[in-house]
This record gives structure tokens, sequence and C-alpha cells, in this order.
């Protein structure tokens, strides 16, 4: 199997201007895949290559949305509401955070 996989690599390889691809003539860093814990390497290399983000950065896009709406709302009840929403995402991630290092340190 693993002499047809590269069979096909190369046949591609002929057939493609491997100078147009992004990141070509660049060393491949790896620094970012082996910061991950490794029992979630694999996964969250896929989801990053599929244009999927960990969750935790999903939260940290809505605080951020929601830091934005607060300093353009003007009205008081609006903010407050704002704040509220704003406190639980903080909350969530927090939580999300603290997680990930109970289970790293296992």
């Amino acid at each position: 199997m693993s002499y047809f996989v590269d069979k096909m690599i190369e046949q591609w390889l002929s057939e493609t201007d491997c100078a147009s691809l992004p990141g070509a003539g660049k060393p491949l860093s790896l620094d970012e895949y082996f910061s991950w814990p490794e029992d979630q390497r694999v996964g969250l290399s896929l989801l990053k290559n599929a244009g999927f983000v960990p969750p935790e950065v999903e939260l940290l896009r809505e605080i951020s949305r929601l830091n934005d709406a607060i300093a353009a709302c003007k009205q008081d009840q609006d903010r407050a509401l704002l704040r509220k929403q704003l406190q639980e995402e903080e909350v969530k991630l927090n939580l999300s955070i603290e997680r990930s290092r109970q289970r790293r340190s296992r």
C-alpha cells in the first residue's frame, strides 16, 4: 500500500505546479502542533485544517464581539444585558481553560 501511495504522490507532484502552493519554499513549523496536548494533537490538527477552531477561540471571538457591542451601546438597559452575556461567556471560557489544565496534569 505504501508503494501505491508513494506512486500517487509522485504522479501528483509531476502534474502540479508546487511553487504555487501556500508555504512553498518555506520551512515547515511544527511548534504549534507540538504545543497542543499529546492526546488532542491529531484531532485539533484535523479540525484546524478543515477550518474549525477550538471552542476557546470561539468564546474569545464572542467575548470580543460583546465588548465591542458594549462600547457602542447607548441604552443602559441594553448595556446591562450585554454585560451579563459577557460575564457568562467569560465564565464559560475560564471553565474550559481550567478543564484543559486539569486534563493535562493527569
